[in-house]
């Protein structure tokens, strides 16, 4: 639970020194906020979004150390540490034309799940559009959860989450026909091998 519940809360809010006293630029400050944004819950989505809309350097610094301090009570710099090098890796990796790797479905998914057991990649399949399919072994005690990633638009290569079967997550009827190309209207076989059997 944390330990806010409103702007108000969170001002009166007295922290010990820590690592966020380091950070004295508003623009970092920002952006190490936005990236929580795959890891928070919706209640601290929303205390993110008015930390950036308020720009008052001090309760972002609250904020962010509070944050940290729920996930780690005992070390919450080293969880934002390991957290921020997961975020540097999802940049580089998923960035396309267009946002930040972690503002992906697969920067985000990553972010959020960790890396997946195994990772299908099909850029060049006849009948479909580039995909991935992202195969955890278990997930939040779920086991068997996939994920399927599909890059209809090639100019941006933003591969958007189209289905998962994971509770919570996108779950559309007719992701099938998404991944299909227009000019191909049958269904390519080696995806149904790919997702049915995930190497």
């Amino acid at each position: 639970v944390n330990s806010y519940s409103n702007l108000e809360d969170l001002s009166i809010l007295t922290i010990p020194e820590n690592f966020t006293e380091t950070i004295t630029n508003q623009d970092s400050m920002r952006i190490y906020i936005d990236f929580l944004y795959p890891i928070a819950s919706p209640q601290e989505n929303i205390f993110l979004e008015n930390q950036l809309k308020y720009g008052d350097i001090d309760l972002m610094k609250k904020f962010f150390y509070n944050f940290w301090k729920e996930r780690d009570p005992l070390s919450p710099e080293n969880a934002w540490c390991s957290y921020y090098m997961e975020v540097k890796k999802v940049n580089n990796e998923f960035k396309n034309a267009h946002v930040e790797g972690y503002l992906t479905d697969r920067g985000r998914v990553y972010l959020q799940y960790g890396p997946p057991n195994s990772r299908n990649q099909v850029k060049n399949a006849s009948a479909t559009y580039p995909y991935e399919i992202w195969h955890y072994y278990k997930l939040n005690r779920q086991s068997n959860k996939k994920f399927v990633f599909v890059n209809s638009d090639l100019a941006t290569n933003e591969y958007r989450l189209e289905y998962s079967n994971v509770y919570g997550e996108v779950s559309n009827s007719e992701w099938r026909d998404r991944i299909e190309q227009d000019k191909n209207p049958t269904f390519g076989d080696d995806f149904n091998n790919n997702y049915i059997n995930p190497r």
